[in-house]
């Protein structure tokens, strides 16, 4: 039997630091291990990770000839775009799964702006076969906003994985003391300034490390600020860190704060508790969601509240042995591999009718 020939849009290769890279670095890797007796994959990489997952699935090089001819390129029997910001499509006639992270644009851009990147993704719904979200909560921003009556939309949890590197050096920037951990992009959407007044109002003993990339103004406004308030020596933003240095900041960090505004289903918390650590966070968009009960969460950003909630709540958890592992249980309800399962079932739905 010939097997349907599955595209995968894997672009964000291209830089593989940040959450999507992650996400398409993962999911390649686990779904090139697979062996499926219906199902043949094909990786839209860059040209540098031609080979890279193994010979068990084929490669297309991203390319302007694939952006601008598509007609003119390898036909498939499914294309899955795993993000929906891609300018990448296949020919007209082959069925199209579109992935959709999140909306956040909604509340980070202006009406107008907003409005016009609406319109582009809603002609992407329009050309899909079904949508994908990776939470509940972005299905239904994504239901409320664009027209998808046409259109099944599925939710599917991402995978969560933390590289580890036993024995790895402490980091330069790590100083001493009791270590909080906050990592993402470094952009207002992520509210990383509330955690300053917030680290005034508990001990010195506390130093807080918030690790992401620092390109933009908002790293600026924050490193003003923390001068401002004499938090030089309690609060570090080394900008992108390296995996051996996150799965170290993991290891012996106190808790990790995740004050965050928006997100389409938001890593950090599950992958602190992969390691058994506490998470501080607000009970926006996706987290309560993806975090359930097993998170601790600030009903509001006063400051002098989020400090003796914290307080209380430190203490509370590490006086119960139990809690780690519950929270390192509840996390791996978020692996690859059951993400490249549900959407093994998604795809042969789509290509043989079958039902979920």
């Amino acid at each position: 039997m010939t097997k349907a020939r599955v595209l995968v849009d894997l672009d964000r290769l291209k830089d593989v630091t940040t959450g999507l890279g992650q996400v398409a670095y993962h999911f390649g890797n686990t779904l090139s291990q697979v062996e499926d007796d219906l199902l043949h994959f094909t990786f839209l990489v860059p040209e540098k990770f031609i080979g890279y997952f193994g010979d068990k699935v084929d490669y297309e090089i991203v390319s302007a000839k694939r952006r601008l001819f598509p007609s003119l390129c390898p036909k498939y029997d499914l294309w899955h775009t795993i993000h929906q910001d891609s300018n990448l499509y296949p020919w007209k006639q082959t069925p199209y799964l579109l992935t959709i992270n999140d909306l956040n644009f909604l509340g980070e851009k202006s009406p107008a702006k907003a409005k016009k990147r609406l319109n582009i993704l809603q002609r992407k719904i329009d050309r899909a076969v079904a949508i994908t979200c990776i939470s509940k909560y972005s299905a239904n921003e994504v239901q409320t906003n664009l027209a998808t009556w046409k259109t099944p939309v599925h939710v599917v949890y991402c995978g969560v994985e933390v590289e580890e590197f036993p024995g790895t050096a402490k980091p330069s920037f790590a100083p001493d003391g009791d270590l909080l951990f906050s990592i993402g992009v470094i952009q207002p959407k992520k509210n990383f300034m509330v955690l300053l007044e917030f680290m005034k109002n508990i001990p010195a003993n506390y130093k807080l490390v918030i690790a992401g990339n620092k390109a933009g103004t908002y790293s600026t406004e924050l490193e003003t600020r923390i001068e401002e308030l004499g938090l030089k020596d309690r609060v570090f933003l080394p900008g992108k860190i390296s995996d051996a240095d996150k799965y170290w900041m993991y290891v012996n960090c106190k808790a990790v704060l995740f004050p965050s505004k928006f997100e389409g289903m938001g890593f950090p918390p599950v992958e602190a508790m992969r390691f058994g650590k506490p998470v501080f966070a607000s009970t926006l968009s996706s987290i309560p969601e993806v975090s359930g009960n097993k998170a601790y969460y600030w009903e509001d950003f006063d400051p002098a509240y989020m400090a003796d909630f914290f307080s209380k709540n430190i203490s509370a958890f590490y006086s119960n042995p139990l809690l780690p592992d519950i929270l390192r249980e509840h996390s791996m309800k978020y692996t690859w591999d059951e993400t490249t399962r549900t959407y093994l079932k998604l795809y042969k739905s789509i290509l043989f009718n079958r039902s979920l």
